[in-house]
């Protein structure tokens, strides 16, 4: 259950050694910013013993339910951040002792970055780096995991000097220590090197590569050249050579992502150099990876292992691999964390690292695996014409990373796959040859745009043919008889897509899109943005274009991470035999728009598990009725919605009147919040019932008092254009706003002139006048709860 603040004071024994340091002299304040976030976290507390002293602290996970959600995710991260903070210093170190000195330290400094703590407001981390500035050590792991902290830190604080010279002193060290040789060891003076360690030295070299500090191409040929000459034959890799091991395999097969994307990837497809990544060191860095995923994908590791956990993220983020060997190497891993995530936050792993080093690592796991997913590529047809620039979305991730600032996945997601793969907000698709998908695949992708996916389309080097078979691809989806409106047209210079972030255009690209009537929901470059992507040019238009594409398309929102679920954080309801049935109105809509009465169509379907959850019963969506010929006999509510002005015949009239008489339920929203629908809507209604009267706060319908209800005369939330308009009207922009008909007493006819329809069915419209997702859920909620009112 959710807490509120917890306040816990950690104390020490009078019979502490004499000098010792006190213990996380700032966990108290830690946990009381962690209560104001809601976290949630347990009450309980426990005396543990401590360099001979007795320390209290507390237990902040709750034990794991089974059940993979965002918020166990979230709250294992946050309760490992607790851990790892209740170990520090006066000094400022964290968990020193089991290793080298400033190792603990330095993990535990790189995973509260990576959660998003910050090194101006947060004091923990504050006084772990500046006691890092302080550590020298011979050792390639502590100088490799320090430089990340360092770059990391560097973002938030790029003006701290010393921050800059400590990163530039870590890079140093490791150049030196690697000398002539082909890998790092532990020490400076080391002769020999290993996997292991070599490709911690790597990493720091990349991380001070990404801060401005350049080892040269030499370095990264020097790399190349290693780990292709110490691959074993079966694909693996091992500590040295020989012998495969799953640590080592997702030791080589990282490395060698970063290898490619800092020097082999300085290429990109071209009709002139279609070669660029099937011949020579490309392609050879290329089929080391293939043959390193292929061994991965039979052997696989053991997901109790910290040190396993944080290479096969790094290996499965890098290549865009939601499956590796046919299984979802985060949910695995994810699922291993959370069952041995103690209560205090430690993770309790197997292997080296101590206690911190696999708390740290599966912290790290969670937080980088379980990112969203901000694009996903098409992987389609035979042979590789739709990845013709491998690391296009790679570097674009990594670029959109800034913006949100937090961490962002891409996944390649085949066109085989089920739908529900197809959960990043932007699906790229390219390629130089026509494309031809099968009637299911088709349907798959009308499905993905119907759940509020947006298509964007990119001839690779300009391929007509390809142009051509999206424009086909775009008509089968919305075929022109049902959708005439629907067709590719080049958006104009104030397009959302080029202001939902102001930005300074050089050449700014050339897009055209489709439009539903709300939204453009599919795309077509005329440019070659995934060269740019492809070359890291980020610096170019076309990283900017897709900067504001994912903000156009999620409507600004935040991205969920894994696992995310639209139920409230509310027990159950019980379940009960009854069905809830529901129907679509199948109204006339207007000559260009025919099928107007079909928009978001698909919100039922995605709302059953919600209406499960507050009603206890199941959702069950009857085909869409012609209210003059359709037999209406028990169907609980029916709903109407649309973008257009409209009207209905005389027996439609008489057929809806009849049903909300004889004790039917009408819901009415329009869509996007179109006036012209709303206007039509409201007319119609009044002539057939009664005027519209605001829905009383105090009503039962409003207040929820009955099962699955909930009050939603206060802390509704709507999207930005909705809250200007109500704000321009003087109306509050925390209530419901719906209006209703009443029948008796009874609230017969619900109608809201803000949009329910698309943000049930999870479609971010941008610039809609509507709820957001999760209000929408609450009031469309209480309709159905209510109706089901036995």
């Amino acid at each position: 259950m959710r807490s509120a603040a917890i306040i816990l004071t950690v104390a020490l024994t009078a019979g502490a050694p004499a000098g010792a340091e006190r213990v996380a002299p700032n966990l108290q304040m830690d946990l009381q910013q962690i209560g104001r976030k809601n976290m949630l976290v347990g009450r309980d507390m426990r005396v543990r013993q401590q360099n001979g002293r007795r320390v209290t602290t507390a237990n902040v996970v709750e034990p794991f339910d089974g059940k993979m959600t965002a918020a166990n995710i979230e709250r294992s991260v946050e309760g490992a951040i607790c851990y790892l903070r209740s170990l520090q210093r006066e000094n400022g170190s964290i968990g020193e002792g089991s290793y080298a000195q400033g190792g603990s330290t330095a993990l535990a400094a790189l995973t509260m970055l990576a959660a998003g703590q910050s090194p101006i407001t947060d004091d923990c981390l504050k006084r772990a780096l500046n006691w890092l500035l302080t550590v020298e050590v011979d050792n390639t792991y502590v100088h490799g995991i320090r430089a990340n902290v360092w770059e990391y830190a560097l973002r938030k604080v790029p003006y701290d000097q010393a921050m800059k010279k400590a990163l530039q002193a870590d890079y140093d060290w490791l150049m030196k220590a690697l000398g002539k040789k082909e890998g790092w060891r532990y020490r400076m003076n080391s002769s020999d090197w290993d996997n292991s360690v070599t490709q911690y030295g790597v990493l720091g070299i990349w991380a001070a590569a990404r801060a401005g500090i350049s080892p040269g191409d030499e370095f990264w040929v020097k790399m190349s050249k290693h780990f292709r000459s110490v691959q074993n034959s079966d694909g693996g890799w091992g500590y040295q050579r020989g012998g495969s091991t799953p640590n080592m395999a997702t030791a080589g097969l990282a490395t060698m992502f970063l290898v490619f994307d800092k020097y082999h990837g300085k290429s990109y497809y071209t009709h002139e150099n279609p070669r660029a990544f099937t011949s020579g060191d490309a392609a050879e860095c290329l089929r080391s990876i293939e043959r390193g995923m292929a061994w991965l994908g039979k052997r696989g590791g053991t997901y109790d292992d910290g040190y396993y956990l944080y290479g096969i993220e790094r290996t499965g983020v890098a290549s865009g691999r939601k499956h590796i060997g046919g299984a979802d190497w985060f949910a695995k891993g994810a699922d291993m964390v959370l069952r041995r995530q103690q209560r205090n936050g430690c993770v309790s792993m197997r292997g080296h690292g101590g206690h911190v080093g696999h708390t740290a690592f599966s912290a790290l796991f969670m937080v980088y695996g379980g990112a969203p997913a901000a694009f996903n590529k098409l992987e389609y047809g035979k042979g590789q014409d739709w990845n013709l620039n491998p690391r296009d979305l790679a570097n674009l991730a990594k670029y959109l990373w800034s913006a949100y600032e937090r961490p962002l996945n891409w996944h390649s997601v085949s066109i085989s796959a089920p739908a529900s793969e197809f959960e990043a907000p932007v699906l790229f698709i390219s390629g130089s040859k026509a494309v031809k998908f099968s009637d299911k695949e088709v349907a798959k992708l009308r499905e993905y745009v119907e759940s509020g996916g947006t298509i964007l389309a990119e001839p690779t080097d300009h391929s007509k043919e390809f142009a051509a078979s999206m424009e086909q691809l775009l008509h089968r989806i919305y075929p022109l008889k049902d959708y005439p409106s629907c067709t590719m047209e080049k958006l104009d210079a104030d397009h959302g897509v080029y202001t939902v972030l102001r930005q300074e255009w050089k050449e700014r690209p050339v897009l055209h899109g489709a439009s539903d009537g709300s939204r453009t929901f599919f795309l077509l470059s005329d440019g070659y943005m995934s060269a740019d992507w492809q070359m890291n040019r980020t610096e170019s238009d076309s990283f900017k274009l897709a900067m504001n594409l994912l903000f156009y398309a999620t409507d600004l929102k935040e991205l969920k991470g894994r696992f995310a679920s639209i139920l409230p954080d509310t027990e159950p309801t019980t379940p009960r035999k009854t069905l809830a049935t529901v129907a679509r109105i199948r109204h006339n809509g207007s000559e260009a728009a025919p099928m107007d009465w079909a928009a978001g169509r698909s919100c039922w379907r995605r709302y059953a598990e919600y209406a499960r959850h507050v009603t206890g019963c199941e959702l069950v969506e009857k085909d869409p009725v012609d209210l003059a010929k359709d037999d209406l006999t028990g169907i609980k509510l029916l709903h109407m919605t649309g973008k257009h002005a409209f009207d209905l015949n005389e027996a439609q009239r008489q057929a809806l009147k009849a049903y909300v008489e004889g004790g039917g339920t009408l819901l009415v929203d329009a869509c996007s919040g179109s006036n012209r629908f709303a206007g039509s809507a409201r007319e119609l209604l009044e002539d057939l019932f009664s005027e519209l009267e605001d829905l009383d706060d105090g009503s039962l319908l409003a207040s929820g008092k009955f099962t699955g209800g909930s009050d939603i005369s206060r802390k509704i939330r709507y999207k930005l254009a909705a809250r200007k308009l109500l704000r321009k009207k003087g109306l509050s922009t925390k209530s419901h706003h719906l209006k209703v008909a009443h029948v008796g007493k009874r609230p017969a006819v619900i109608f809201s002139d803000a949009d329910l329809t698309y943000a049930l069915a999870g479609v971010d419209s941008y610039q809609s006048v509507g709820y957001k997702p999760e209000s929408a859920r609450r009031v469309v909620g209480n309709v159905l709860a209510y109706v089901m009112v036995d």
